[in-house]
């Protein structure tokens, strides 16, 4: 998948979590549960994510 669509919804999921804290009544469950996910998110845009290979024509679209 590509690395800049993965990097949107890690950083979809980080301002959910954040918000979160805004809109609830959080616990200190939710706060461990909530880091753990948004790191597991970012730690996929590193490992998953695919970039176009470098003196590459192909645009980022394909």
């Amino acid at each position: 998948m590509k690395r800049q669509t993965l990097a949107f919804f890690a950083l979809v999921i980080t301002i959910l979590y954040g918000a979160g804290f805004a809109a609830f009544d959080t616990s200190q469950a939710y706060a461990a549960l909530g880091g753990a996910l948004v790191a597991i998110s970012w730690i996929a845009v590193g490992v998953f994510g695919r970039d176009t290979p470098r003196g590459s024509r192909r645009s980022l679209d394909n």
